[in-house]
């Protein structure tokens, strides 16, 4: 078989390598550990080989994007460059470094901006897949997009049953031998990171609901003067949109157990706030404020499923003590005096685990690796550029929303990319309080939901141009003249001749 251009051949390349990189990507412990980082890293590079052959490669985005996207990447190497022993001395907090190499006689030669180099370019190789990821995701065609969007929904499934089970049986161990004692839920390491997927795909799996609920499915007018009931009645009189509507609810729900087992705080109440956020943006498009009350019971019957299965345990963990005694407050302050000693450059990408052990105070006892909040570790790390990069892509998706959110019909595609836009908020938020963008699997499924939100529809031919052409009214020719009948020695026998 041979693609029908070079276009197609590179997506029919991509979607299935995308698909696989979400479906590998959370199985061993959220890829945070060493070989399935390494293959996630090396599937990667293959994507960004097929988007940089792409013809129309850097079509697809706009180019604040693109060069928001190129400084990322860069900030890395830049940190990384060598620089003369003077001048690496006189940066901001390196002096301490310098008076402990000179006491223990090391040789003064050039040095990166990093100050461990090793870990930044572990750093630098991890936003490989993100990247990649992103921009494959925004240069796929409508229906690949769609597809693999309903196959992150149905990993997400996957995963909250998983957890649902693990919990059920009494041990949170990740689903892996020898293990049975650990923390982990799901394949994640830690609840909480499982708690970012699934309210991440939470709004994803209510957009897909609100649109099946549309009378006549996407793209058709609503019609006014019918109330819910009747929009209901005559939506389930379909069956295999009837099927497709239930499917959608289980799936929803089961995210939302699943999220609030995971015993996640956080993740809890940027899930009710997603259910909220669904019920507002999406009650027009349905039928009407009235319409919110769909959206907002699958909530009630989450709650009343969990209350059955035992929500005592998980309601304990809001007004646990530890809640008041914990750590994250000391761990906030010990980053902001290392952020100022290393302003403007920071001390450079993924050296805040070792880098942090000079500022922790003394009421935190345990080995710290991360700050609990993305944002904070980011400027500790890349200083004022990090900074300055992560206003940028805020103010993107801020601009990025008054393009999708029309008064026009939505689109199969449209729907989905709002419920992407709720979702990248709701893991956002919580960023604030954990570091789940430093995970691989939830960085990279991130990536894809920007990827999504940022996509450029292909918009639909003209309805008169999908009709087929009318062809020009052909007036009946006038009958004949009569003509008058031979004599008969006129007449002549064909035979005879």
């Amino acid at each position: 078989m041979r693609p029908a251009s070079r276009e197609a051949g590179l997506v029919f390349l991509a979607a299935p390598l995308l698909g696989a990189v979400l479906v590998f990507a959370p199985l061993i412990k959220g890829g945070n550990r060493p070989i399935p980082l390494l293959i996630l890293e090396l599937a990667a590079l293959a994507l960004l080989v097929l988007a940089a052959l792409r013809p129309a490669f850097s079509g697809h985005l706009p180019r604040a994007m693109l060069a928001a996207l190129a400084c990322l990447a860069a900030l890395p190497l830049l940190q990384l460059l060598p620089l003369p022993p003077s001048l690496w001395s006189a940066l901001p907090g390196r002096d301490f470094y310098a008076a402990a190499l000179a006491a223990v006689g090391a040789e003064a030669g050039f040095r990166g901006m990093s100050l461990i180099p090793w870990a930044t370019q572990a750093a630098g190789l991890a936003l490989l897949p993100p990247l990649a990821v992103f921009l494959t995701a925004t240069g796929l065609p409508d229906e690949k997009l769609k597809t693999l969007a309903h196959g992150f929904i149905a990993l997400a499934v996957a995963q909250a049953l998983i957890g649902l089970a693990q919990y059920g049986m009494g041990s949170t161990g990740v689903v892996f031998a020898g293990e049975p004692t650990a923390r982990g839920m799901g394949t994640y390491a830690n609840p909480d990171h499982l708690a970012g997927l699934l309210e991440m795909a939470l709004p994803l799996a209510l957009a897909l609901l609100a649109m099946n609920v549309h009378p006549g499915g996407p793209g058709v007018p609503h019609r006014r003067g019918r109330g819910l009931r009747q929009r209901l009645s005559g939506l389930f009189s379909q069956e295999f949109r009837l099927n497709r509507t239930a499917l959608l609810a289980a799936a929803s729900i089961a995210i939302l157990l699943g999220l609030v087992f995971t015993r996640s705080r956080a993740g809890v109440g940027l899930g009710m706030l997603g259910i909220l956020l669904c019920a507002l943006v999406f009650a027009r498009r349905i039928g009407g404020e009235r319409s919110a009350r769909l959206v907002t019971v699958l909530g009630v019957i989450g709650l009343a499923l969990a209350l059955e299965i035992g929500l005592a345990p998980v309601l304990e963990r809001f007004t646990d003590t530890n809640l008041v005694e914990d750590s994250r407050l000391s761990i906030f302050a010990g980053t902001l005096a290392g952020i100022g000693e290393f302003l403007p450059f920071g001390s450079g990408i993924g050296t805040f685990p070792e880098v942090f052990r000079r500022f922790q105070p003394g009421d935190v006892p345990y080995f710290v690796n991360h700050a609990h909040n993305d944002y904070l570790e980011w400027l500790f790390e890349g200083g004022l550029f990090a900074g300055a990069l992560v206003a940028v892509f805020l103010a993107l998706y801020a601009l990025r929303w008054p393009q999708l959110w029309t008064r026009e019909r939505w689109s199969h595609l449209r729907y989905l990319q709002v419920g992407a836009g709720i979702g990248l908020l709701l893991l956002g938020l919580h960023g604030l309080v954990d570091f789940n963008l430093h995970i691989p699997a939830n960085a990279i499924y991130f990536a894809f939901l920007a990827g999504l939100f940022f996509h450029r529809e292909h918009e639909a031919p003209a309805r008169q141009q999908a009709l087929p052409e009318r062809r020009p009214e052909r007036r009946p020719e006038p009958a004949p003249a009569p003509q008058p009948a031979p004599a008969p020695e006129d007449l002549r026998n064909p035979f005879a001749d």
